[in-house]
């Protein structure tokens, strides 16, 4: 009987014109997909293989010209995965590029590589060459991320295959997730990530192998230099923080305990305005400056229901400062202070472009007329000014 129903259909001109019909279909239907699996392939790595990128446990948006790409055995992701500006994420390593040099420094403030655009060359802070090279292509810059994560040894790269593509991600010890349980959350996201990467491809995304860094100048990267920003509390405190609104920066204001309880309608309009406000602390011992942050954390409450979560305490050795982090505060510790130079756009022009600078200002004073300057000097030269929070200071 099974013989008899197979010659039935085989012998029957209809319905076996139509299983051929469906095969030739289905084989034609195989072959677009394939050719367009091929138009869409990256132009990079195994041949329909896409990388995403992740920092820590948030997904970042991956195109054709930004895609994380190996070339003769070396992984090189785009160097705004390691800027704090770019991906939001403070990695304790940052990338920062200058277009005036043409240059990309990684570094974590003590130690560092400057990747040479123009000369194809790295060298450290010490100015020793370095075993590494940077690439671009179309105004994209890459870096090589298993030599960085090496080099500093506080921040990992891993790979992990997903549904959507590879998953480049790198963290450092703030990472909440292991890959795979982050794989798992951020399936949605990695699926819009792919999406996004074949929407770049289907309009017009370039393609080619990366050239050696040189190869064309960067347009998009931030040039000049990079500074966290923080104002002590003085009777121009009002007028600096219009000046900051004006050019629309926001900023940390430090205030002691004594000024925190003089000057309550201040501190709402410095927390409604959205700067960062906090305590600076005097006291020359732990114990004086935790009995400080106390008074202050009830009068910040108190003024504004707002907490106290960053601190400076400039008269604390390293010992007091460990302290005091472990009650919970975020240390705010200036590198460049404004009494130092002689007018704001002084203190500007001696910014390097090498680090990331932590410049604080008076509000006594002058002190308004001498940020007047340096916002001037900051516009100027091109700088970019971060708002020192609790999650940036760690």
């Amino acid at each position: 009987m099974n013989s008899g129903v197979r010659r039935r259909y085989d012998s029957s001109g209809e319905r076996g014109g139509g299983v051929n019909g469906w095969k030739k279909a289905l084989l034609a239907a195989a072959l677009a997909l394939i050719l367009l699996a091929a138009l869409l392939a990256p132009a990079f790595g195994t041949a329909g293989e896409v990388n995403l990128m992740a920092v820590n446990d948030r997904v970042r948006p991956v195109t054709v010209d930004n895609m994380p790409r190996t070339v003769g055995g070396v992984l090189y992701v785009p160097y705004t995965m390691l800027s704090t500006r770019e991906s939001g994420i403070n990695l304790g390593v940052n990338a920062l590029y200058s277009t005036t040099q043409r240059t990309v420094l990684v570094t974590d403030r003590e130690r560092g590589i400057s990747f040479d655009l123009q000369t194809n060359t790295a060298q450290d802070l010490d100015g020793s060459p370095v075993p590494a090279r940077a690439m671009v292509r179309n105004a994209t810059v890459f870096v090589p991320i298993d030599y960085l994560c090496q080099y500093f040894g506080t921040i990992s790269c891993t790979r992990t295959r997903t549904r959507h593509g590879t998953l480049i991600r790198v963290t450092n010890s703030a990472a909440i997730l292991s890959d795979e349980m982050f794989v798992d959350a951020a399936d949605n996201l990695l699926a819009s990530s792919l999406q996004n990467y074949l929407e770049s491809a289907g309009q017009g995304g370039s393609s080619g192998e990366p050239v050696p860094s040189g190869g064309m100048q960067p347009s998009d990267p931030p040039s000049g230099a990079e500074l966290y920003l923080a104002l002590r509390g003085g009777e121009e405190c009002g007028e600096c923080a219009r000046l900051l609104e004006g050019r629309e920066v926001r900023a940390l204001f430090l205030f002691t305990p004594e000024q925190l309880g003089e000057q309550d309608g201040l501190i709402r309009r410095l927390v409604g305005a959205g700067h960062t406000v906090g305590l600076l602390l005097t006291g020359k011992t732990a114990e004086e400056c935790a009995a400080q942050a106390q008074e202050g954390a009830e009068l910040l409450a108190a003024a504004a229901r707002c907490p106290a979560l960053v601190a400076s305490a400039p008269g604390l050795d390293k010992e007091g400062r460990e302290t005091l982090q472990k009650a919970g505060y975020a240390l705010w510790e200036a590198d460049v202070l404004g009494e130092d130079y002689p007018s704001g756009g002084a203190l500007v022009r001696e910014l390097s472009p090498r680090r990331v600078s932590r410049v604080e200002l008076g509000c006594g004073p002058g002190g308004a007329a001498f940020l007047r300057a340096a916002l001037a000097a900051m516009a100027e030269e091109e700088c970019q000014v971060y708002q020192p929070t609790a999650p940036e200071l760690g």
